[in-house]
């Protein structure tokens, strides 16, 4: 071995950015498979991405609970401020607004706040109707992208034969584990059809990254090396 290959720099440590690409789905299928292939021989980048899986989950049931109800007089503020002549042209109209909206965080957030503005705006007497939408009938951001299955659902799979649905060829299985990182041969522990926001996958449950986890993967009906269409993924204890 030269003293070249000797003081060669190891691989630098994955980032945060890099696990939360992975995360999300953002990486090509083969960066995917290297920092999969990372991670598993990194604790540290193993423990970063439980963290990052523990963030969504956090998120997920956050925007899956009812956003309690504004008061009137904090709709009919943001209204106001929105409606006022000078807004466009006046020297600091924005700050202004900010402090309306920034009053209802603590109601239903930054994206809620938009939705109670424009309602309030829809309901005003210019729009010349008695049955404009209220807050309650706006969608100003899509739903996260989350697996629709409890922890426990998830974990009973393992428990009964998997359903691979589309996936049912094991040439096509074993191409979809190869663009999610893994050896063909690696066992598949669960797998039930499933719909993320609408759209059909397959749900594969992998043993973790780390000891006493699963991971769970919903894929495209046509998930392969080439394109794994990974829909959502999550990372749970396992019983």
């Amino acid at each position: 071995m030269s003293a070249a290959e000797d003081d060669a720099d190891p691989q630098p440590p994955l980032t945060v950015e890099q696990l939360a690409d992975l995360q999300a789905g953002l990486l090509d299928d083969d960066t995917a498979a290297a920092v999969r292939s990372r991670i598993r021989t990194d604790p540290q980048a193993a423990d970063a991405l439980q963290a990052l899986h523990q963030v969504r989950r956090d998120l997920a049931a956050l925007a899956a609970e009812p956003a309690p109800n504004a008061p009137p007089q904090l709709v009919d503020s943001v209204a106001a401020a929105l409606r006022s002549p000078g807004a466009a042209h006046a020297a600091r109209p924005p700050m202004r607004s900010a402090r309306v909206i920034a009053g209802l965080v603590g109601f239903a957030g930054v994206v809620a706040a938009i939705g109670l503005g424009t309602a309030a705006l829809l309901r005003s007497p210019s729009s010349g109707s008695k049955t404009d939408p209220t807050a309650n009938h706006i969608t100003v951001s899509a739903p996260v992208p989350v697996i629709p299955l409890s922890d426990p659902e998830i974990l009973a799979l393992l428990h009964r034969p998997p359903d691979f649905g589309a996936l049912t060829n094991p040439g096509q299985r074993a191409s979809c584990l190869g663009g999610l990182g893994y050896p063909a041969g690696t066992p598949i522990l669960g797998a039930q059809p499933v719909e993320v926001n609408s759209r059909p996958g397959v749900l594969l449950v992998m043993a973790g990254d780390t000891p006493g986890t699963v991971t769970a993967y919903a894929v495209a009906l046509s998930c392969s090396a080439a394109d794994t269409g990974l829909l959502a993924t999550t990372t749970i204890p396992r019983a």
